[in-house]
């Protein structure tokens, strides 16, 4: 059994390496009593789930000294309920209940038979949204129901695995598919069912479970940049940099130094990491949260990694996925509501999408038809590459992908959205938009409207192609047939927007930019380490939107790809877009008793791009390429025999 799956003993000995730096640098940050005593994590040092996998990862070290503090941890935390906190708990007694002392096994038990029947409640099945609550509650289920002779929770456990398994019979990904940060979750999830459950027809399910998920981590895998490419159904601001992040955990736990960029040294490579890193809340944080992700072995198929490490290019990733409902209301500390009582009947209505994405050397386009949930972190249109060739740190590895803001708010600062009351870090820029996705090898065409809860005291309105600037700008853009002077300029009329930056060419092609009072079509500025390039529909004084026209201002583009190899020179790949048509318009009739339509047609040489849709309902009429409107594939892969893999 263990020859089938890739490097077991290898993932054991990194779990080692990354605990012992995890020792190395954090384990005085603690007091012999388990209390935080630096001021590197605020404003209150390590959550509940963080202290646990602090103790988990000193116990894996398996020094005195280490042991001796992982008991004090479990013993001073302050237990409460959370999604995450019970598997790191089961995870604690299951695998490293012979370093704990009575008082630490008994803190731990007690906490989770206060918890463990808040996992019985169909929040927590695989409802079509976060599909990492599902996975660890699953995992709770199964081993909490076991270990405390709970029945019917385990039976909830067998019931959330054959969900799953479901979800992989119908759809090519997950509902939460291609997400950076909770992907591996899912993996991790899959990974520890595997390794524990007594079952071995559960067992085999979690395994066929995990290696489908491999699928889609490895099928998106870019071996040119050390990182998984887009589309991403959720997304922090440090997956959309393409920084160091969860996907780059389990991806160095499976595959250690062939991952050149890894958080060994990125993350580790010193106590705040390595310096122009977009680090996701603290380096303590991301550092021990690496050891939780590595603190297992997983179960990926050799020949899918061989595959994976070798793509052929071009290379393309196609699959289906499906989403429930939602509105724009966050769900952080929100009570229940009873919405059949309510009058507003405004909602983002359930579906089934698809994910695509084209991969060269050089780059790769990622695009989702849909978006995951109400779309405020998905990562739609997503461009990675690399500026240099080879790429030998983070430096030499870029994004782009797209945001649309009402009000001016700009990523890598906290930002607040007066509608909610919300304050949100820096760690999140929040799309305000809404989008359908087009894709056609390395041609994208994003549709864009504004929410319609941003449509009262507004002072701008615009889409943002937002390119991350920590290691510096890109080489060059250009307005039309002006090149800018550095990364700010302005252009009163909507014109292409060309990018040259290292081996990679990029033509951002406006459509429609509804024009509800601007001084400016389009905006290049930079603004903290973010190269921002804005496609606007409004600048001016606050004023109020009627809703239904709020979501027929329209926005949007049509995005070129192409390297150096593939066309020679920017000059040439520029005068190859001057003859590209674009069409876009609001439609409405009788027939339709005076609704809109948004008809949408690009062309170029060797393709045309079509779509209808009605903005205010999100219903999509028709898509076709070149004329053809063909049915999805639930899964495609380039060199894999999907027909071969579970539930397929």
């Amino acid at each position: 059994m263990y020859n089938q799956f890739y490097d077991i003993e290898g993932q054991k000995q990194r779990e080692q390496q990354v605990c012992d730096l995890l020792i190395d640098y954090t384990i005085d940050d603690f007091d012999e009593y388990g209390n935080w005593i630096s001021n590197v994590w605020p404003p209150n040092g390590p959550g509940l789930r963080e202290r646990l996998w602090f103790a988990s990862a000193y116990l894996a070290g398996g020094q005195k000294k280490s042991i001796e503090l992982a008991n004090a941890i479990i013993k001073t935390s302050k237990y409460a309920f959370c999604h995450f906190s019970p598997m790191a708990a089961l995870q604690l007694l299951i695998k490293h209940g012979d370093k704990l002392d009575a008082e630490a096994a008994e803190t731990l038990r007690s906490y989770l038979g206060n918890v463990l029947d808040d996992f019985k409640g169909g929040d927590l099945d695989f409802v079509g949204v976060n599909d990492n609550f599902p996975c660890m509650s699953t995992y709770t289920a199964l081993f909490g129901g076991k270990l405390f002779d709970k029945p019917d929770l385990y039976d909830i456990g067998v019931k959330r695995l054959n969900q799953l398994k479901g979800l992989f019979s119908r759809r090519g990904v997950a509902t939460e598919y291609t997400s950076p940060t909770y992907t591996p979750i899912h993996a991790l999830a899959m990974a520890e069912i595997a390794n524990y459950i007594d079952d071995e027809t559960l067992r085999e399910t979690a395994l066929q479970c995990e290696e489908r998920i491999w699928v889609d981590i490895l099928g998106h895998y870019h071996p040119s940049t050390s990182q998984i490419a887009g589309p991403y159904s959720r997304a922090y601001t440090v997956d959309s940099t393409g920084h160091t992040h969860q996907a780059r955990f389990i991806l160095y736990a499976l595959l250690g130094d062939k991952l050149p960029i890894n958080p060994v040294n990125t993350l580790f490579a010193s106590k705040d990491g390595e310096r122009g890193e977009v680090i996701h809340g603290s380096a303590p944080f991301m550092q021990v949260s690496t050891t939780w992700f590595m603190g297992t072995y997983y179960h990926c198929p050799a020949y899918l990694v061989e595959a994976m490490l070798n793509k052929d290019y071009p290379f393309t990733f196609k699959a289906t996925t499906e989403y429930g409902p939602s509105t724009d209301v966050p769900q952080v500390d929100r009570p229940k509501i009873d919405l059949s009582r309510e009058d507003e009947v405004y909602e983002y209505p359930a579906g089934t999408g698809t994910v695509s994405t084209y991969m060269t050397q050089d780059y790769a386009l990622g695009v989702s038809s849909n978006e995951f949930h109400c779309g405020v972190q998905t990562d739609s249109f997503h461009v990675l590459y690399r500026r240099r060739r080879p790429v030998r740190s983070q430096a030499d590895v870029a994004t782009v992908y797209a945001r649309y803001i009402i009000n001016d708010k700009k990523p890598g600062q906290y930002n607040y959205y007066g509608q909610f009351d919300a304050q949100v870090g820096d760690s999140l820029l929040w799309d305000q938009g809404r989008k359908v996705g087009i894709h056609h090898d390395n041609t994208a065409m994003m549709l864009y409207k504004p929410k319609i809860y941003g449509h009262k005291g507004v002072e701008s309105l615009k889409l943002s192609l937002i390119f991350p600037a920590q290691y510096g700008p890109v080489e060059e853009i250009w307005l039309g047939d002006g090149k800018l002077n550095g990364p700010d300029g302005h252009s009163v009329e909507p014109c292409t927007v060309f990018v040259k930056d290292g081996p990679v060419y990029m033509a951002f092609h406006p459509l429609i930019l509804t024009d509800c009072g601007r001084e400016y079509a389009i905006k290049v500025e930079q603004t903290n380490d973010y190269v921002m390039v804005s496609l606007y529909n409004y600048e001016g004084p606050a004023r109020d939107f009627p809703r239904r026209g709020f979501l027929l201002t329209g926005n949007g583009f049509v995005s070129e790809v192409r390297s150096e190899d593939e066309v020679g020179s920017f000059e040439n790949f520029r005068d190859m877009m001057k003859d590209v048509k674009t069409s876009d318009e609001l439609f409405t009739c009788m027939h339709w008793r005076w609704t809109y339509m948004r008809r949408t047609k690009y062309e170029r040489d060797g393709l045309t791009m079509e779509c209808e849709y009605s903005p205010a309902s999100e219903g999509v009429k028709c898509v076709s390429i070149n004329g053809s409107v063909s049915e999805a594939p639930k899964l495609k892969i380039s060199g894999i025999d999907v027909d071969g893999l579970p539930f397929v």
